[in-house]
């Protein structure tokens, strides 16, 4: 197998980025494996978009609309990604670690093993995602939903859960601890099964 470096992109990955700097969008455009680090894109549209490997490290995708877009062990770490549109995003695997948000649409978004360790990522939108595997050690959630989510086996280890929902999620195997702030702003373990049942916010385990 050949491996291509990023400064040999092939002509049409190359076509395909000359477009989205050019353009600020790229709609269903092979974007696999290609180098975007650092870019402002900020408001761009790479709905569909296959974005798999692709390098994205500390970008600008403040408002980016990247619906059903795939983003398969893509690089988004110390990304920029307020108010950006992921719903539906299959994002397996991807590196998500101190990425920035506020408001980010991670809607039915497959993000199963993905890493968003010490992410900020205040008032997200999770509803329906799934998370199995995830790490969000030491992420802050505030006010982030994770209505009707699957959360198997995430670990939220210092994690900033503070008034964030779980209702209706699937909690199995979810790990907490002391240095994890529950709902209710006291310190964890988090009783996340009652969480998830009721929707309240009892926070610790009694």
């Amino acid at each position: 197998m050949v491996h291509v470096a990023f400064a040999q992109t092939p002509m049409q990955h190359r076509g395909n980025r000359d477009q989205l700097l050019a353009t600020n969008a790229c709609v269903k455009c092979d974007l696999a494996g290609v180098d975007l680090a650092g870019l402002n894109l900020m408001g761009a549209d790479l709905s569909h978009a296959d974005l798999s490997r692709a390098n994205l490290a500390g970008s600008y995708l403040i408002g980016a609309t990247l619906y059903q877009a795939k983003l398969t062990e893509a690089n988004l770490s110390g990304a920029v990604i307020g108010g950006a549109n992921l719903s539906g995003a299959d994002m397996k695997g991807v590196d998500l670690k101190r990425v920035i948000s506020s408001r980010a649409n991670l809607n039915m978004a497959n993000l199963a093993r993905a890493d968003f360790s010490e992410a900020k990522l205040e008032y997200s939108n999770m509803e329906g995602a799934i998370l199995t595997g995830a790490n969000l050690s030491r992420t802050d959630l505030y006010e982030s939903r994770f209505l009707f989510a699957d959360l198997t086996d995430v670990n939220f280890m210092g994690a900033n859960l503070h008034e964030a929902d779980f209702s209706h999620a699937d909690v199995n195997g979810v790990a907490t601890d002391v240095t994890t702030t529950c709902p209710d702003l006291k310190p964890g373990p988090c009783d996340m099964h009652t969480l998830s049942e009721s929707g309240e916010k009892p926070g610790a385990m009694r």
